[in-house]
């Protein structure tokens, strides 16, 4: 998965530092999408369309049975960690952080089942809510016939 999909993740998820360096909001115009690239499997984002600016993006090979969730923090912890809510649900997850490429923000990256119970509330309702290092980030819904469409792809 982090063959070509990394490096343009990785500006993507740069570029959408470069506007705050304290916790990424939702503004304006931004909104969720989906996207399906063959080769690379499903992509369902949170940002403006069209564009680099993204707070988070949510990607999975088809029937790989992994959800890789990234975003950009300020900074990164001794041991890095991400976390995500959905309505009742939550749960921290361990991260992969690399620097982002602009300033001083990191790249944080996990990997998490589509059955974990988190996603399994997304798919179903469309509510996420992200914490990426103590910035907090509630998220607009997305829909929840594209949030399902997309977890379903990503289950064996």
């Amino acid at each position: 998965m982090r063959n070509g999909v990394l490096p343009g993740l990785i500006g993507s998820l740069a570029l959408a530092s470069c506007a705050s360096q304290s916790a990424p909001r939702p503004g304006a115009g931004m909104a969720w999408s989906l996207a399906q690239v063959d080769g690379e499997g499903a992509k369902l984002a949170y940002g403006r369309p069209q564009s680099d600016d993204v707070l988070v993006m949510l990607t999975c090979a088809p029937k790989s049975d992994l959800v890789r969730v990234s975003t950009v923090a300020g900074r990164a912890g001794a041991k890095p960690s991400l976390g995500l809510k959905s309505g009742d649900r939550a749960q921290r997850y361990a991260a992969d952080a690399a620097p982002s490429g602009v300033g001083d923000g990191v790249l944080l990256e996990s990997s998490v089942r589509p059955d974990d119970p988190v996603l399994a509330r997304f798919a179903a309702s469309g509510e996420l809510a992200l914490d990426a290092e103590g910035q907090r980030t509630a998220l607009p819904a997305a829909d929840p016939a594209q949030a399902r469409h997309f977890i379903e792809s990503c289950r064996r």
